[in-house]
């Protein structure tokens, strides 16, 4: 695939952007009782072993540390809340309605630096990229979406974000086209699957389904973008420190997950496990095997690259911070008995101070 070059727009921002979506009608959330939010009361010291994290998806770690014992045996309670619409996620964790995420870093990267939610990672558990454009069959070339519509989730980070970087490599910027915002990648497939939207996002399985329905692929998202972190333990800087113990043992736990995922000898059990608690394929189970992180190390290099995605796109405006500013690596130290990742310092495009 021929890419072009990239385009950027003065004056882009989230509200800008968001002018043009569709408003798409969907069931008010329903928040846990026992919620509080930190802009109300400060952040909430955990009581007892309960922990909630919320993500799109378990992966192989958070697996592994559930059935195999390694959050019991850090005396962590641990549930996950599944979520499906990314402005929820999002409102919740800077609301402290939820504590921490599994997700990926550019969408704290976004809500940090765009919304001034004041986010921290921890560590982090995947990294890599496996999402593909998808669009309906009459649409041959990305210059046919040009006054199209794309299904879309956060509009500004994550997968919208490696959209945006596609469509500009190929000289159409985001004015050229419209946007519906809906939700994750199920959501995203339903709605292209029955026609009502000409695009989207998607990762596997959903990408492939819409594939057998008649949807092609016109661009992979890892032709574009690199290292992405896509599984980052985050959340309020507020919680996170005034729950120093629990997020120690919870990334124990993590990383002595990874390890015992990562033992050749456990690969089949780690991939069985993925088929049967997140109905894998077996291509995708040992696509997401592959995506684990030893120990649940940080990288640094791989944060600070997507800075300078951020940068390049203008979702990031000046002054720009160094990457140690987004990241915590104390943890994951504390967690493992090992010395912290080297710092990166500062996006290699990040205007000059």
């Amino acid at each position: 695939m021929q890419r072009g070059a990239g385009h950027s727009r003065a004056g882009l921002t989230r509200r800008s952007l968001l002018k043009g979506a569709i408003a798409v009608s969907l069931p008010a959330a329903t928040w846990p009782s026992n919620s509080t939010s930190s802009a109300q009361s400060g952040p909430t010291i955990l009581v007892g072993s309960k922990l909630t994290t919320t993500g799109y998806y378990r992966g192989p770690a958070f697996l592994v540390a559930s059935h195999k014992g390694y959050f019991s045996e850090q005396h962590l309670d641990v549930e996950f809340h599944l979520v499906r619409l990314a402005p929820e996620h999002n409102r919740g964790l800077a609301e402290g309605r939820w504590p921490i995420t599994l997700s990926s870093a550019d969408t704290m990267l976004a809500r940090t630096t765009q919304d001034g939610a004041d986010f921290l990672i921890f560590m982090q558990a995947e990294e890599g990229l496996d999402v593909q454009l998808v669009v309906r069959p009459e649409i041959k070339t990305l210059a046919d979406l040009r006054g199209k519509l794309f299904a879309a989730d956060p509009v500004d980070s994550n997968y919208d974000l490696v959209r945006n970087k596609i469509m500009r490599d190929n000289g159409v910027a985001e004015h050229e086209y419209r946007i519906a915002i809906l939700g994750n990648s199920s959501v995203r497939a339903t709605a292209l699957d029955e026609r009502k939207v000409d695009a989207a996002m998607l990762q596997p399985p959903f990408s492939e389904r819409s594939v057998q329905k008649g949807g092609v692929v016109l661009a992979q998202g890892s032709q574009y973008i690199s290292n992405w972190p896509i599984v980052c333990g985050w959340g309020l800087r507020s919680w996170i420190e005034a729950n120093r113990s629990t997020v120690v043992r919870f990334v124990r736990a993590m990383a002595s997950a990874t390890d015992w995922a990562l033992d050749p000898s456990n690969r089949e059990e780690t991939i069985r496990l993925l088929m049967s608690e997140e109905k894998l394929s077996r291509e995708r189970a040992e696509r997401n095997y592959g995506y684990l992180v030893s120990k649940c190390m940080m990288n640094p290099a791989a944060i600070r690259r997507n800075l300078e995605y951020r940068i390049e796109l203008g979702y990031y405006k000046p002054p720009h911070k160094s990457t140690e500013a987004f990241y915590d690596a104390t943890y994951w130290s504390e967690a493992t008995g090992l010395a912290a990742p080297a710092p990166v310092g500062r996006p290699r495009n990040a205007t000059p101070t």
